[in-house]
């Protein structure tokens, strides 16, 4: 299993690419759709489906052309269904002083919870890592983890939109994160991999 990123929108989201020998699942299509479709044509793979870490804005802005183009099932938690078309909960109101559109989605996701899943012949585990989000989620695959915006290399994911919680989102890192692998991959939501090795000194974990 592989995985490969873009790094997409106005925040610099990334999009993230993991590819088994028989398709392609998309996590967080965070915008600019036509760079995604042809990253897609590169990897010359049918895409299987599309994977939310969270539903913020700039991990949604191209979820609605990336369904209809391949006519896939999006699997995100259930706890923010209401965030694709609530622009006060997906973040995109607060940012439109700045410029930035607001951004609704009309998908139909379908719920998937904490355990061992498999979707279209990927097998991997799904954490809940509320703190940046209420419903935010960790893909663990074999070799690497999807992290969405709950880790960053040295950082953490912002805490002051809809429902953010400091102490939650220390909670979900330590309690969840820190117990996989210590050298395992993490792709975060923004910025360069790391390692729950590499984030053990982390400053924004102490206060």
């Amino acid at each position: 299993m592989r995985i490969s990123s873009l790094t997409l929108g106005p925040v610099e989201t990334n999009c993230y690419f993991i590819e088994n020998e028989d398709g392609i699942i998309i996590v967080d299509p965070a915008g600019e759709s036509g760079q995604i479709i042809k990253k897609v044509n590169q990897l010359n793979k049918t895409v299987k489906a599309v994977l939310l870490t969270h539903a913020h804005f700039d991990h949604i802005a191209a979820l609605d052309d990336i369904v209809d183009k391949y006519q896939v099932p999006v699997y995100m938690s259930a706890i923010e269904f209401d965030f694709l078309n609530n622009t006060e909960k997906n973040g995109s109101a607060k940012f439109k002083q700045f410029g930035l559109p607001e951004v609704i989605s009309d998908a139909k996701p379908q719920p998937i919870e904490e355990g061992k899943v498999s979707i279209e012949g990927f097998e991997f585990e799904v954490l809940h890592t509320p703190g940046h989000s209420p419903g935010s989620l960790t893909f663990v695959f074999n070799d690497f983890a999807v992290v969405g915006d709950t880790l960053f290399k040295q950082g953490i994911g912002r805490t002051d939109l809809y429902k953010g919680d400091y102490e939650t989102l220390v909670d979900s890192i330590q309690d969840k994160l820190f117990e996989l692998e210590g050298d395992l991959p993490l792709f975060p939501g923004h910025g360069p991999y790391t390692t729950v090795d590499d984030e053990q000194l982390n400053p924004f974990l102490h206060g």
